[in-house]
């Protein structure tokens, strides 16, 4: 049995909060999401100076 669409699920911020919205019984606060992780990343790679510039503090030290 498959949930009604929702017509504004593509603005959930994860996959996380969007299956604890079909799942009953899902804390999303429990689980961590890789995801942004590696997207913060890939975007750190690509454009290392609006990086710092934007999370200054969260710069890598072994790039210094």
């Amino acid at each position: 049995m498959t949930a009604p669409r929702d017509p504004h699920e593509r603005m959930l911020p994860n996959d996380i909060e969007t299956y604890a919205r079909y799942v009953e019984g899902v804390d999303p606060s429990r689980y961590f999401d890789s995801q942004l992780n590696e997207v913060r990343e890939a975007a750190r790679k690509r454009w290392p100076l609006l990086a710092d510039v934007l999370y200054p503090g969260s710069a890598d030290p072994a790039r210094r």
